[in-house]
């Protein structure tokens, strides 16, 4: 469930990065192109993955953990967006195997 919300936010982080008008973006990727050429939806979907987030954290750990982990899931995912974005980093083979990597490490340890 945490990386659930962790791929959620990362994901929602970087749909409102995409419609910032102070960012220089290279529009290299479709997910960006869209969001770019759609800033309301763009921005009002990433808010919505965000909040779905938070949900996803609070039930799993519950109110005050819940709330605590997601700012931290948040500020970690916001430093990679920034920091790793204008170098290009962010393409769907490579997020698609760090998910289902940390999904796979969750599970393994969720059934010990």
């Amino acid at each position: 469930m945490i990386t659930i919300a962790s791929s959620l936010a990362l994901l929602g982080f970087y749909m409102v990065y995409s419609t910032s008008k102070r960012a220089k973006l290279a529009l290299e990727y479709k997910l960006q192109k869209w969001a770019k050429e759609n800033e309301h939806i763009g921005k009002f979907l990433g808010i919505g993955l965000l909040l779905i987030s938070l949900i996803c954290s609070i039930t799993a750990l519950g109110i005050g953990a819940g709330v605590f982990s997601f700012l931290v899931i948040v500020m970690t995912s916001g430093s990679l967006v920034v920091l790793l974005s204008p170098l290009r980093f962010f393409n769907l083979p490579i997020l698609m195997i760090s998910i289902v990597l940390c999904f796979g490490i969750e599970i393994i340890l969720f059934l010990k």
